[in-house]
């Protein structure tokens, strides 16, 4: 009966064409979403879903990835759980929402590839200022006086770039760029930020399952495809632990903004080649 299944549901839908580069990519962006989500923040796990765009439509891809965010999601918030910022928290998952409600109500109306494109450009001008700063450094007083100004309007850039962010979650699996330009800038200790960032993306993730199941988004073969990747979840929950305590925090920044640039990279480039 269970090989019965199994040739059924390899046969339908896009389980019909799938080769090994098909399970060899979803492994990939698998690994990656797990290694992002237990040591880097959600930065590189934001490369996962264009890597399984390039071989299925938006919705099956994001269907597809959902619960394997949320099994990570789960990793995540065990290991950091003693180190999420509450109130940035809070105003970030409200302002997500709502974000996200206003996704589900434009699905069908949205250009998501200008959207996009749009979230590509900031995050090449986010990664670019902090490459530089590097290069040109201000003076240390500046510096923490501008972070101190950055956390001071929190409550403000919070609603925006959270709302973006959960609104392009929902329509163009890129809800990671916005809340990253949100949060890196304030410069917190890695910790605080990877901890902060697996609370949040865990309860968006969780609120988007209502509408996926209303749009009938989530099938047996969108779930058989899930449930074939689960094994791969604890070695990049491993691997991605590690590397964050191993890294310092300057190398962690700069891998995280490299991992942004080069997403905002290739959304532009998909943009403009369409």
């Amino acid at each position: 009966m269970m090989l019965g299944m199994f040739d059924a549901l390899m046969t339908q839908g896009f389980l019909a064409n799938a080769d090994l580069l098909f399970w060899f990519i979803c492994g990939l962006s698998v690994f990656l979403v797990a290694i992002a989500k237990s040591g880097f923040g959600g930065s590189m796990g934001a490369l996962s879903a264009p890597l399984l765009l390039t071989l299925l439509p938006a919705k099956t891809a994001l269907a597809i990835l959902l619960p394997l965010y949320l099994v990570c999601d789960v990793w995540a918030v065990m290991i950091w759980h003693r180190f999420a910022v509450r109130r940035f928290l809070i105003i970030m998952v409200v302002a997500a929402a709502i974000g996200q409600y206003l996704g589900y109500l434009l699905f069908a109306y949205i250009d998501d590839g200008a959207l996009k494109a749009v979230i590509g450009v900031v995050a090449l001008v986010t990664a670019a200022r902090y490459f530089w700063r590097i290069v040109k450094p201000v003076f240390d007083v500046r510096a923490a006086a501008r972070r101190r100004l950055l956390r001071k309007k929190f409550t403000q850039r919070a609603v925006f770039w959270s709302g973006l962010s959960g609104f392009s979650s929902f329509v163009s699996l890129t809800g990671g760029i916005p809340v990253q330009v949100l949060m890196l800038p304030l410069r917190l200790h890695r910790f605080f930020l990877i901890g902060t960032l697996a609370y949040y993306f865990f309860f968006i993730n969780l609120l988007k399952l209502p509408f996926f199941f209303n749009l009938e988004m989530l099938t047996p073969q969108t779930l058989f495809v899930s449930v074939c990747m689960l094994p791969l979840i604890p070695l990049g929950v491993v691997a991605g632990k590690w590397m964050a305590t191993k890294l310092s925090d300057k190398w962690f920044y700069h891998i995280s903004h490299i991992a942004l640039a080069l997403l905002g990279l290739r959304l532009v480039i998909g943009w403009l080649m369409s």
